[in-house]
């Protein structure tokens, strides 16, 4: 018998030290203090220390999420991965954020493997990343296969993909399993296609021992099984690890257990990793100090129709135009926010891209279709059709729907400033960057303000933020 232990974390987005995190206490949701490298590193390098064959891997999302990692394009975070221990890592979506080129810089300067094998460059020339990697270890070798966010071309701002194709990774990851079997003990898939896609993968894909699931941020405490393969997923923002404890025997794995743990107070730091998150934070301490405003609201993102975190945004957008309603895209990622104070450091992590603010006309035939298209791409029957984070964040819409109804016919009730949609109409519409409405770039006017100074001014005029209204968003 032989014994391998699997560290994973996951969807960090740039939440360097001790944050809020949102937890459920029945169901009153309440946040409690987790997370920050420096206890994620004084973790790991106890266990390494204490216990062979120890893998720690990373499901991407690493580069990008708050104001140090976006002003210097992921850079400033180089010195402290080379003391984290970590084995290798796919690269995520927001890790295209800063063009092909930077992300080889930033995967070239790691001391260990970047790794994805459904995405290659334009140019048969270039190797970009490679497919997989081989960890060999105390009696053990693992085949680590990369798999990145497949719809980075589709669903990201142009600039991400330029220079770069990608797939949906089914024949390359088949392809790099027949590689890798009869070489490795144990296969193992690092994705960040998110949970629905993965599981779905591993049925389409036979040899998969472990798929180490990224990008929907789901805090996975009992593993998923399929065909044979272990999925497991350990949330976000540095507030979880997962740890896969996994016995082999006779060529396969003969048992496993599974924790996902988080990372609150409690965990001791690294002293070293402390100091260096200070050394990074440090020029951002105007931004942390400057409060801007106030909310009476805890401000998250931890539901799926609509969050408070995302109505502070759209609420903002349509106080800032004359617009009859406005949109914003459904991420998922930023730390919540407790009642209280607002700082300007706060704002960069809710809104990290910090976009060009632009207004619109849309048709409500057109609109419609839009809203649509988006519940295909959060509902669809087909988890590859999978493509959106969560529902389009708005103010001035009311809309209820059937999340399971056939594709294209799932809004049953739309109104818009209180009336039934128009659909010969056109309506005005608010919005920030080219992610939103990215089909319709053409359509767009800006304006040369970016998002965080329009809600800035919204809190300036709002006094205290609540998010205390009915429901707008309902599935039925």
């Amino acid at each position: 018998m032989k014994k391998l232990m699997i560290i994973q974390q996951n969807d960090t987005h740039g939440s360097l030290d001790l944050h809020h995190e949102l937890f459920w206490r029945g169901d009153t949701p309440e946040l409690k203090q987790t997370g920050g490298l420096p206890r994620i590193a004084k973790y790991v390098k106890d266990l390494k220390s204490q216990n062979d064959n120890v893998l720690f891997l990373d499901g991407g999302d690493l580069f990008h999420g708050t104001l140090p990692l976006v002003s210097t394009k992921g850079e400033v975070l180089l010195p402290a991965l080379e003391k984290m221990q970590l084995d290798a890592w796919v690269p995520g979506n927001w890790d295209f954020a800063y063009g092909k080129e930077q992300l080889e810089l930033l995967a070239n300067s790691l001391p260990f493997p970047t790794v994805a094998c459904n995405v290659v460059s334009e140019d048969p020339a270039d190797t970009f990343l490679k497919p997989f990697t081989i960890k060999e270890m105390q009696g053990i070798k693992v085949g680590i296969i990369g798999l990145t966010y497949p719809y980075v071309h589709e669903t990201m701002p142009d600039s991400f993909s330029e220079g770069l194709v990608f797939s949906k990774g089914v024949d390359e990851t088949r392809k790099c399993v027949t590689e890798l079997k009869g070489k490795v003990d144990v296969v193992l898939l690092l994705s960040h296609m998110g949970l629905p896609l993965d599981v779905e993968l591993a049925a389409l894909v036979d040899g998969i021992d472990i798929i180490l699931s990224g990008h929907s941020h789901d805090r996975i405490e009992q593993p998923i099984t399929v065909n044979g393969t272990v999925v497991v997923q350990a949330g976000s923002s540095s507030s979880f690890l997962g740890k896969l404890d996994v016995t082999l025997g006779n060529g396969k794995i003969e048992d496993f257990h599974y924790e996902l743990i988080a990372i609150d107070e409690q965990f001791p730091e690294d002293k070293e990793m402390a100091g260096m998150i200070a050394v990074i934070l440090e020029p951002y301490q105007q931004e942390r100090a400057n409060v801007v405003g106030k909310t009476g609201s805890i401000l998250h993102r931890m539901t799926l129709n609509e969050a408070p975190m995302d109505k502070l945004i759209t609420d903002a957008y349509l106080n800032a135009f004359d617009a009859d309603l406005a949109f914003s895209h459904g991420w998922r990622y930023g730390t919540p926010v407790p009642a209280g104070d607002i700082t300007e450091y706060d704002l960069h992590t809710i809104i990290p891209t910090n976009p060009e603010m632009f207004t619109m006309e849309m048709t409500g035939e057109r609109l419609v279709k839009a809203l649509e298209k988006n519940l295909e791409m959060v509902f669809s029957r087909d988890p590859f059709k999978q493509k959106g984070g969560y529902i389009l964040r708005s103010a001035g819409l009311f809309m209820a729907f059937k999340p399971y109804n056939p594709e294209g016919n799932r809004i049953q009730k739309l109104l818009i400033g209180g009336k039934e949609i128009d659909m010969s109409k056109n309506y005005k519409i608010a919005g920030g960057g080219s992610q939103l409405f990215k089909a319709a770039e053409a359509d767009k006017t800006y304006y040369g303000i970016h998002a965080i100074e329009v809600i800035k001014q919204f809190l300036k005029e709002k006094g205290i933020f609540t998010a205390d209204e009915p429901p707008k968003i309902i599935s039925i």
